[in-house]
């Protein structure tokens, strides 16, 4: 049995606490709303893995206290995480993943399969979408890191390294006031695919969908739809149904079993280092209207 703290600022951890309720596992020994409270736990308490949820700032504070603590980590938020408190967890040999990873998503876990079995045969032009409304927690933050973050970690899991990378984004002011913003980022992969990724903070509702097409078909998946993934070869159209279970449950009892030493980690510290290499150059192409190229290796896919 794992014992388990969730962190984050107040009223912000109610989904991680439902999510390891349901791991048999795992058990909640704490919560912590502050780091005064973690730190006061930490101290007083045999803690093994430490869930932190919404920061509005940096993570690093929070992370750099487990880790010092000699505790395993998952954040919620990859968007909060920084190089330095990613560097401190390979330090101190810790287990450290963000929990909005596409790697637990049914669709997208099947589509890599997929994909590595070369069902589509040789990958051509993949296409992405990530969208969610100008009200979303995260909205005010870097669009390439907030909402893109997921995409080009399983971009990379899925096709391998990337080596350039081209952005555009676009904001403007609704008519209701609220700022509309989009991007669209175009990466260069290692095997010689192209992905379009295009990022919106202009939906109703969050929602993702993918087109991924190769020389032999293609497979296509859109979260609104009631078909969850679709597969053409040739003239045959197939699609694909799964037993669904929730992608924050399936995450977490997969981090129990790496603490456990029982499975080897799906996301490492340099699979983040390596996601948030892409949306600084995708930033950095916006800011000079030229690709950016990155220098491969380091990852782990």
């Amino acid at each position: 049995m794992v014992k388990v703290v969730v962190a984050g600022e107040a009223g912000t951890s109610v989904k991680e606490s439902q999510a390891w309720l349901r791991i048999k596992e795992a058990e909640i020994v704490g919560v912590a709303d502050s780091l005064s409270s973690l730190r006061e736990i930490l101290q007083g308490t045999k803690v093994d893995i430490v869930d932190i949820g919404w920061v509005a700032d940096s993570a690093d504070p929070w992370v750099t206290l487990a880790a010092q603590a000699g505790k395993h980590i998952l954040c919620a938020d990859g968007t909060a995480l920084g190089r330095g408190g990613i560097s401190l967890c390979d330090q101190y040999d810790i287990v450290l993943q963000f929990a909005n990873t596409l790697r637990f998503a049914p669709e997208y876990e099947q589509a890599q399969e997929q994909i590595k079995n070369e069902a589509v045969g040789k990958a051509g032009v993949i296409r992405l979408r990530r969208g969610a409304p100008p009200s979303s927690p995260n909205a005010d933050k870097c669009i390439f890191q907030a909402l893109g973050i997921g995409e080009f970690d399983w971009l990379r899991w899925t096709f391998g390294e990337v080596e350039r990378v081209m952005a555009r984004e676009v904001k403007h002011i609704n008519e209701s006031g609220q700022i509309v913003h989009y991007a669209l980022v175009m990466l260069r992969m290692a095997g010689g695919a192209i992905a379009h990724v295009e990022l919106s903070w202009a939906e109703e509702t969050e929602h993702g969908s993918f087109e991924l097409t190769g020389d032999q078909g293609m497979i296509a998946h859109d979260s609104r739809e009631s078909i969850p993934i679709r597969w053409s070869r040739g003239e045959q159209f197939l699609s694909t149904t799964f037993l669904r279970m929730d992608l924050m449950q399936r995450q977490r009892e997969h981090f129990v079993r790496c603490v456990q030493k029982q499975e080897v980690p799906r996301l490492h510290s340099r699979d983040l280092l390596a996601a948030l290499d892409i949306a600084s150059a995708a930033r950095e192409s916006v800011r000079t209207g030229q690709p950016v190229s990155l220098i491969l290796g380091g990852g782990e896919g």
